[in-house]
C-alpha cells in the first residue's frame, strides 16, 4: 500500500521510481504532443506526483504551458522543487479526481490532459470513466487525452490495475473520444488515446 500523504514515504518513492521503460514511454508522450495542430500548447497532468514527466515535456516542448492536479500534497511539493525553472509556466493544484468538480480548478482550456503511471491509483471502471468523461468536456476541439499506465494483460493478472487495455478504449468510444487506438503496448505499460471531434 502507498503512503502519498507522507514526505518521507514519497520522496523515497519518487527516489526509486525511473527506469529505462518508464523513461521511454515519457518520450513517447512528447511525440504525441509535439504532433498536436496548435501553435500553442496548454497540457493538464492528472496526477503528476514528483514532476518527472512534467520535467521531460517542459524541457522538450518550451511553447506549451502547464497544469498539475494531485491529491498528495507531499508529491506537489516535489513537483514545485522540481518544477522551479519552469515557474512562469506551471501551476499545481491540490485536486481528488475521485470528485465531480476536479476540473473547476483549472485556469485554462487544455489542448492535451495527460496522465502517466497513475490512474490505477485512483479506481477502477467506475473511476476511469468520470475521468474519461469530465476531460472530454474540458479538451478544446481536436485535443488529446493520452493515458500511460499499468494494464491488466488478463482476468488473472495480478498488476496494479484493474483494467485492460480493450476497457480503456471502449471507455474512450463511450465517451466521445474519436480516433481512440493503443499506441504503446509493452512491458507491464500501455498507452491509450483519444481525440475529441
Amino acid at each position: 500500500m502507498h503512503d502519498f500523504h507522507s514526505m518521507e514515504y514519497v520522496t523515497k518513492w519518487a527516489k526509486g521510481v525511473n527506469n529505462p521503460v518508464r523513461e521511454s514511454v515519457f518520450y513517447h508522450v512528447v511525440a504525441h504532443l509535439t504532433l498536436l495542430p496548435y501553435d500553442s500548447l496548454h497540457v493538464v497532468e492528472l496526477a503528476p506526483g514528483p514532476g518527472i514527466l512534467a520535467q521531460v515535456v517542459l524541457s522538450k516542448l518550451p511553447q506549451i504551458t502547464y497544469e498539475g492536479l494531485d491529491f498528495s500534497r507531499p508529491m506537489l511539493t516535489l513537483a514545485q522543487e522540481r518544477l522551479a525553472d519552469f515557474e512562469e509556466r506551471i501551476t499545481l493544484h491540490h485536486v481528488d479526481l475521485r470528485a465531480d468538480d476536479w476540473s473547476s480548478v483549472l485556469a485554462s482550456t487544455p489542448s492535451a490532459i495527460i496522465s502517466m503511471q497513475a490512474l490505477h491509483d485512483v479506481g477502477g471502471e467506475t473511476e476511469h470513466e468520470r475521468i474519461y468523461r469530465i476531460a472530454r468536456d474540458l479538451l478544446r476541439p481536436g485535443g488529446l487525452l493520452l493515458n500511460a499506465d499499468y494494464m491488466r494483460r488478463s482476468p488473472e493478472d495480478r498488476s496494479p490495475s484493474s483494467l485492460e487495455i480493450k476497457q480503456h478504449l471502449t471507455l474512450l468510444k463511450a465517451n466521445g473520444f474519436e480516433r481512440v487506438k493503443c499506441t504503446l503496448d509493452f512491458s507491464r505499460y500501455g498507452c491509450v488515446v483519444g481525440f475529441t471531434p
